[in-house]
């Protein structure tokens, strides 16, 4: 984990991750409604899923030398995640956002504010073009949280996805470094 820390409003702010953070981990994934409306974070979530992301999340960080996913925190702790978790520094003009919450902190703007602070560093500091997103098409939260920080909506994708043996519809949203402000 590097010592950067990104404000995002009054006591929430954006570090990277560590291996402190695997019991706020296990804490917040353990709730239903933040798997299903994710792709990639298995349910029941486990101490060796959390093992395995640290890791890579770690070790990505350290190859780049730039944090490219960051830990939404409160008070040190983390509440959430926010960032691009493959994008490889260097090798391409885009990068492809994912983030999560935990539930207690839904419905107060603190994802859209998580997020607009995100862009602002990945077309600083990663020196991305483009931003991307797929969401969920019934996650109408996670849409109004790309549609306030600026992102259009270039696509529906029908069945686009397949997650727990059931095909969803998807929007594709994208954001360009000359459209942000």
């Amino acid at each position: 984990m590097t010592d950067l820390k990104i404000e995002v409003r009054d006591r929430i702010h954006l570090s990277g991750v560590s291996r402190a953070d695997k019991p706020a981990l296990l804490e917040h994934l353990q709730i239903k409604d933040i798997h299903d409306r994710t792709m990639n974070i298995p349910y029941p979530y486990s101490e060796a899923d959390a093992d395995w992301w640290l890791g890579k999340r770690i070790e990505h960080t350290n190859r780049q030398g730039k944090e490219s996913t960051f830990a939404i925190r409160e008070a040190g702790k983390l509440i959430g995640v926010v960032g691009a978790d493959n994008f490889e520094l260097g090798m391409t003009h885009r990068a492809e956002i994912g983030y999560w919450l935990a539930k207690p902190y839904w419905g107060q703007g603190l994802m859209t504010d998580a997020v607009r602070t995100f862009v602002g560093y990945a077309f600083t500091e990663l020196e991305v073009m483009r931003l991307i997103a797929h969401v969920f098409s019934f996650n109408v939260s996670s849409a109004r949280v790309l549609e306030k920080n600026g992102f259009r909506l270039e696509g529906c994708l029908r069945k686009h996805f397949c997650k727990d043996g059931k095909l969803i519809d998807a929007r594709f949203y994208g954001l360009l470094k000359g459209e942000w402000s």
